[in-house]
């Protein structure tokens, strides 16, 4: 009996050393990315060196981030790319290889992007396929989509990522991260013959979750705090969806 409580104290010990080894590590990444550049108000981390052509990235990164209205001025950003896919398994939200880029926005409010192609404004997707929707999500997109949740969780707490809907969490930040780049009328046509595109357990992609969103911001005039403030349930947007195809404002949109 004596051996088995020893055993147990040690796994338990053990276990401990190993937790706080991972929240060190990942509270504090900067050890172990070996390169890096500051650019404005971001601060770029890297375990490959960063080729100039970052500043053109962030600059379209800052044209997309003009979309929030909740954006402070000046705030500043820390993105670490993790070109090891280990990096991103390890540091990213979801202990997985396979997403584009991860933000922190309970603890560190970091961002983490997988193996990019800097130079070209590109990610490389998992598995060197093709990336879907690749004109309107180039680099720059992924980071201002992840810097949207930071702005989000900087303005509505650290826990937003429980207090929302994920239509709202990622249909903003898409909104956010297309920088403008969304067919309304496409989108909602593929809304209404239930394409695939528009369900993300099916596409993987957020469009259904962007036309909710542009819905409310850029057709009945809501302000994005107005929605964070009272989100309107998904029985509620459904119906909105479907009462648009007749409304007045949907008339003139067209």
């Amino acid at each position: 009996m004596k051996y088995v409580l020893k055993l147990l104290k040690y796994l338990v010990l053990a276990s401990v050393t190993i937790l706080v080894a991972y929240v060190g590590m990942t509270t504090f990444p900067e050890p172990m990315f070996d390169h890096h550049v500051v650019y404005r108000n971001y601060e770029i981390w890297s375990d490959q060196s960063i080729p100039p052509q970052i500043s053109n990235v962030l600059d379209d990164v800052n044209r997309r981030l003009v979309r929030s209205e909740l954006q402070g001025e000046n705030k500043k950003f820390k993105i670490f790319f993790c070109n090891a896919s280990w990096r991103l398994w390890l540091y990213g939200q979801h202990f997985s290889d396979q997403v584009g880029a991860d933000a922190d926005t309970a603890v560190t409010r970091n961002i983490y992007v997988r193996a990019s192609d800097i130079a070209s404004n590109h990610i490389l997707p998992p598995g060197g396929g093709d990336l879907a929707d690749a004109a309107q999500r180039p680099l720059s997109y992924f980071i201002a989509h992840e810097a949207a949740h930071i702005i989000v969780a900087r303005q509505f707490g650290r826990l937003v990522s429980f207090r929302y809907p994920e239509w709202l969490m990622e249909g903003y930040a898409d909104y956010v991260g297309k920088g403008g780049d969304f067919d309304f009328d496409e989108n909602y046509r593929l809304f209404r013959i239930h394409s695939p595109q528009m369900d993300f357990q099916q596409s993987g992609l957020y469009r259904g979750f962007h036309l909710r969103v542009a819905v409310l911001l850029d057709k009945q005039g809501w302000t994005a705090k107005q929605i964070f403030e009272h989100p309107p349930s998904d029985n509620a947007m459904n119906a909105l969806l479907t009462k648009f195809a007749t409304s007045p404002k949907s008339a003139d949109s067209h």
